[in-house]
């Protein structure tokens, strides 16, 4: 479809162009009434407005920074931030916002280099994917730039954030392995590591409580180093007959480990992940995960953004969401979330000791 014109908006009025013009730029020359038809009349049509000339006139660059730590970006991890930043490019092109991306790698974070869109002065607000360095967010916080958190937050910082009801979410997930008759339940994750990971593993913890199951240390298990990068699992001599994964790509990399250790998934053992990746659905489609709504985080983000750039409040906000989707085989919880259940998985499949071969 051909880009609409403000000739094609005076041709159907009936006007000059250089009225249409002067409506469309905030100019004087032409009357209220007449400038609210023509505006009216350019949205029916489909008129994209010339952002930099808007811009200029309200003092705005119309442009957000998308800011995502290049470790998450490797292969499936990609698949997750890729579409968050889709969802969120999506919802600012509803008004009229431009979306900047920027990897910020190790070196820049150590070394306390902005990202180049920051430093060109370019940006009327940012969003960080995924958690940065402590220091690097506080320089960051430090350019007086708006921004949000977004999949993470900081309880010690002043700035808005979104993210995943991860507590609600591995509450439930645990539950669910409870109710299949599983005591011996490890959890998967470098809780240091995210915010994210350390609220999933409360909600594992408090699971493990509620229905009085003793928490075992040596059932915690690391699963990244302090580059954040996955390193070797090493599992409990006593083996769990249930692995709670804090995504779906380690609970991959956790199950190829156990097959090659001669235990069949989820025959043995049952293993669950979280993100619902649409990469691991093809690779894993039985694997038991919560599908987190990444759309509604996008936009509930957008909107605290765009409310922070209108100054429309003072006070900051940790907004949390629940997921959805449209699996096939799936139950809600009572507080929102949805799970993609391996219907596989059964009562007989739980055993108090389980050996390979």
């Amino acid at each position: 479809m051909a880009n609409v014109t403000m000739r094609d908006i005076a041709e159907k009025l009936g006007i000059s162009i250089v009225s249409v013009s002067k409506a469309l730029t905030g100019k004087a020359g032409v009357s209220e009434e007449l400038r609210e038809k023509i505006k009216k009349e350019a949205d029916r049509l489909g008129y994209r407005y010339n952002l930099g000339a808007k811009g200029l006139k309200e003092g705005k660059n119309y442009n957000v920074g998308v800011i995502i730590p290049s470790y998450y970006t490797d292969d499936t991890s990609n698949a997750f931030y890729v579409k968050m930043y889709q969802c969120v490019a999506k919802c600012l092109t509803n008004y009229d916002y431009a979306t900047m991306l920027e990897l910020a790698d190790t070196r820049m974070q150590e070394m306390m280099i902005l990202p180049q869109i920051v430093d060109d002065n370019r940006l009327d607000g940012m969003i960080l994917m995924g958690e940065l360095d402590e220091a690097y967010l506080e320089k960051l916080r430090q350019t007086n730039i708006p921004m949000i958190y977004m999949d993470f937050y900081d309880l010690s910082m002043e700035t808005d954030s979104v993210s995943m009801d991860n507590i609600s979410a591995e509450y439930k997930m645990t539950e669910y392995l409870i109710g299949l008759g599983h005591k011996k339940i490890a959890y998967v994750g470098s809780i240091d590591a995210t915010t994210s990971i350390m609220d999933r593993y409360l909600g594992y913890r408090r699971a493990l409580h509620h229905y009085n199951i003793p928490y075992r240390e040596d059932y915690l298990i690391e699963d990244r180093g302090a580059d954040r990068l996955f390193k070797e699992l090493v599992l409990p001599e006593d083996m769990p007959t249930a692995f709670v994964c804090n995504n779906d790509e380690i609970a991959c990399i956790l199950i190829e480990k156990l097959e090659k250790m001669g235990y069949r998934v989820p025959e043995d053992i049952s293993v669950t992940g979280f993100d619902n990746y649409p990469f691991i659905r093809r690779n894993a489609s039985g694997l038991t995960t919560v599908d987190v709504d990444i759309a509604m985080m996008a936009s509930e983000g957008v909107e605290l953004l765009l409310e922070r750039l209108n100054e429309k409040r003072e006070t900051f906000v940790r907004r949390v969401v629940s997921g959805s989707g449209n699996q096939p085989e799936e139950w809600r919880s009572r507080n929102g979330f949805e799970m993609t259940v391996n219907r596989r998985q059964s009562r007989k499949s739980v055993r108090d000791t389980v050996k390979s071969g």
